[in-house]
């Protein structure tokens, strides 16, 4: 009888390290599509140091998330989808959009460019490529949910009311 309870004890310890460990990367892996727990947001601030002026000032870009115009399918490729931002004319650089977390019910994707100031701003296509086909999954571009539609174009699932 001894022999049996040792095997009860290891085999509920076993099963509780499995739930523990389910548990965590289901953690992992909402907060990779959602966001949270960005090192960009958390990393401490840089030291202060002495700067000297310059005799020339010059503009410098800053890297910014683009503002989202539309999303729509892409219809050769499954797993592709290109998204419509704002982007100025001959002043952006690095217009990059990455799908960097998906899930069963969702894919996130960033895009970002870098901005300088005083242009003029145009509707820019760029195309994203999930490891998956997206399928009937939601699209959460730069923080902001997108659903599918019947026309292979996607809609903001969230819209502020105008009442």
């Amino acid at each position: 009888m001894k022999s049996g309870s040792v095997w009860f004890v290891y085999g509920v310890a076993v099963l509780v390290t499995f739930v523990i460990g389910v548990v965590a990367f289901g953690v992992f892996v909402l907060s990779k599509v959602f966001g949270g727990g960005s090192t960009e947001e958390s990393s401490p601030a840089p030291a202060v140091v002495q700067a000297s002026p310059s005799v020339r000032a010059t503009p410098v870009p800053r890297k910014r998330a683009a503002q989202v115009l539309g999303v729509r399918a892409v219809v050769a490729d499954a797993r592709q989808v290109v998204v419509t931002v704002a982007t100025p004319v001959g002043c952006a650089k690095n217009l990059r959009a990455v799908a960097y977390a998906e899930g069963v019910g969702a894919v996130a994707v960033r895009v970002t460019q870098e901005v300088g100031a005083g242009c003029r701003w145009q509707r820019k296509p760029v195309l994203v490529t999930a490891k998956a086909p997206v399928g009937d999954r939601t699209l959460i571009v730069n923080g902001t949910p997108w659903t599918p539609t019947e026309s292979g174009e996607y809609q903001q699932a969230l819209r502020a009311s105008t009442s």
